[in-house]
């Protein structure tokens, strides 16, 4: 991984290399992030609002779902396997 790494940056470097450089003549207001700060936080606010009213159920549903998987794993040699059981019934 470290040489994949590597050679992205090396490219990087060689295209930045080769763009010609050309001075800017602009002007950036400082508040030009302003409308994009005014659309962005309430989307974010609401999705982390959806998100802790929705917790429980989130929490809930992905324990159902890793119960599942465990259960699918295990063969039905989980815990509920043995509850359904008779007791003192032999097992082989």
């Amino acid at each position: 991984m470290k040489r994949t790494t590597l050679i992205g940056m090396a490219a990087v470097v060689a295209v930045l290399a080769c763009m010609p450089m050309k001075a800017a003549y602009a002007y950036i207001d400082p508040n030009s992030a302003g409308a994009l700060y005014q659309f962005l936080f309430p989307v974010l606010v609401a999705i982390g609002s959806v998100f802790a009213f929705l917790r429980r159920t989130i929490a809930r549903a992905c324990s159902r779902f890793a119960h599942a998987v465990v259960s699918a794993v295990r063969g039905g040699r989980g815990k509920r396997a043995q509850d359904t059981e008779r007791p003192g019934a032999h097992v082989e």
